[in-house]
C-alpha cells in the first residue's frame, strides 16, 4: 500500500476520532405513552436515523438507548405519528430522561374489491346465469295453486294441533250421526214384531 493513501487513511481516521471526540455519550431512557395518558405503548422503535443506535420499548413502554449530544432521536410505531427529540449539543449530564407522548394516526387504506371470479369473462357469465326472483304476486299465485296444494297437502305431515283438530272433528260427525239415527234396543224390535203379528194395532 502507497505510503500516501496509508497517510490519507490516518488522517481521515484521526479526524473523524477527533469529530466525535467533542460529542458526549448520553445514555437516553424514557417512556412512551399514548398522548396524555400513563398507558405505556409496547414496541416503539427509538433510534438515531442513520446509525446503528436504537431500541424498543418493552412490553410497559420503558426504553434505554446510549446516543450522542446533539444527536436527533426518532420514535416510530405502526398507528402513531412520528415524533422527534433533540439531543441538546452541551448537555453534560451522563444520562437525560424524558416521557414521549405518542398521537395516534389512524391511516385509512384505499378500498380494494376483491372478486371470486378470475376474469372479467367470468364475472359476466355468472351475472348473466343469475335467476332474478320472481315478485311478491307470481310467489303467492304459484303457491296457491290447486294442484300444488294438493301436492302439499299429500307429502305434509300433520303436527299436534292438525291431529286433535281432526279429532274433534271426527268426534263431532260420531255425534251428529247418532243424532240422526237414535239407537234401538233389539228387544223393543221384536215386541214390536209379536204385536204386529198378534194384530193388536188391528184391534185398537
Amino acid at each position: 500500500m502507497p505510503l500516501v493513501v496509508l497517510a490519507f487513511i490516518l488522517l481521515g481516521t484521526t479526524g473523524e476520532v477527533a469529530a466525535q471526540g467533542h460529542k458526549r455519550v448520553v445514555q437516553l431512557t424514557g417512556f412512551v405513552t399514548i398522548g396524555d395518558s400513563l398507558y405505556g405503548v409496547a414496541g416503539v422503535n427509538v433510534y438515531v436515523p442513520k446509525t446503528s443506535r436504537g431500541a424498543q420499548t418493552n412490553a410497559y413502554g420503558f426504553f434505554s438507548v446510549p446516543v450522542l449530544t446533539g444527536d436527533s432521536v426518532v420514535f416510530s410505531a405502526i398507528g402513531y405519528k412520528k415524533q422527534y427529540l433533540k439531543v441538546p449539543k452541551n448537555y453534560q449530564s451522563q444520562s437525560y430522561s424524558i416521557i414521549m407522548q405518542m398521537q395516534e394516526d389512524p391511516t385509512q387504506l384505499p378500498e380494494v374489491q376483491v372478486f371470486p371470479w378470475a376474469t372479467e369473462r367470468d364475472f359476466r357469465d355468472a351475472v348473466l346465469a343469475v335467476k332474478v326472483p320472481d315478485d311478491g304476486m307470481a310467489i303467492a299465485m304459484r303457491n296457491l295453486d290447486p294442484k300444488r296444494l294438493e301436492e302439499l297437502f299429500s307429502v305434509t305431515p300433520m303436527d299436534g294441533n292438525a291431529n286433535f283438530r281432526n279429532w274433534n272433528m271426527q268426534n263431532v260427525q260420531r255425534q251428529e250421526q247418532r243424532n240422526m239415527f237414535p239407537t234401538v234396543s233389539p228387544f223393543a224390535i221384536i215386541q214390536l214384531l209379536n204385536m204386529l203379528k198378534n194384530g193388536e194395532f188391528n184391534k185398537k
